[in-house]
């Protein structure tokens, strides 16, 4: 592991560029994973699904405004609120680690009265969504988006998208949290005990599901 001194106050912009580019640690503890599953996704049913992810706690949790789709207003300048929020605990999921099933990682809900536009989260108080993060077959990690429909006797899941699940290689800071980011929005370094902010990107209503990971923080592009 390379370590970068600098005294208070000197350098410390090419500290935090060097830190940025090279520091990657010796990676996060072991955490536990409440949300790992204990069969293939498509083995539980409804009630099991909706048993397990009731048992779990949440946490770090932010709502933002998303572009809509399937409605004439989504047209214009017509959002839907949609809130993310991390399993609690689970904060160091890694292609290493993750376990042999999968893991529940976040939770989505539309609050809004449209189906959101990238991830296709339907707007409906049945309705939740879990991103599922398991290997992939090349030894990186992929995510599985599960509609779960909590309707009493009837309850069902299936899926709604899958794709990578990406790290972006920042410092790993302590703290399960789910967000609308990307890498470069949340790029961080580490300088004297303190997490400093990167640069000075924006966020957009179409940026991709963000979480706390191994690797800093991963996205489910």
């Amino acid at each position: 592991m390379i370590h970068f001194t600098c005294r208070r106050h000197h350098f410390a912009i090419a500290a935090l560029v060097l830190i940025a580019a090279c520091s990657k640690g010796d990676g996060p503890p072991a955490g536990a994973m409440p949300g790992a599953l204990t069969k293939p996704i498509d083995q539980y049913t409804g009630d099991e699904f909706d048993a397990l992810v009731k048992s779990l706690k949440y946490t770090g949790k932010h709502e933002k405004e998303r572009k809509c789709k399937n409605s004439p207003e989504c047209s214009g300048t017509k959002k839907v609120k949609v809130s993310v929020e991390a399993v609690a605990t689970q904060d160091s999921v890694g292609s290493s680690n993750v376990p042999q099933y999968g893991v529940v990682y976040i939770r989505a809900i539309n609050d809004g009265d449209a189906e959101e536009a990238r991830y296709s989260l339907a707007p409906g108080k049945m309705f939740e969504y879990y991103l599922i993060v398991s290997a992939d077959s090349t030894g990186g990690m992929q995510w599985r988006l599960e509609q779960l429909d909590t309707t009493p006797k009837a309850r069902a899941h299936k899926q709604v998208g899958t794709g990578a699940f990406e790290g972006c290689n920042h410092t790993w800071v302590a703290g399960a949290q789910a967000n609308f980011k990307t890498c470069a929005d949340s790029s961080t370094a580490s300088v004297g005990g303190r997490t400093v902010r990167l640069g000075l990107a924006m966020q957009f209503d179409e940026d991709p599901m963000w979480s706390a990971c191994a690797s800093g923080c991963c996205i489910a592009r």
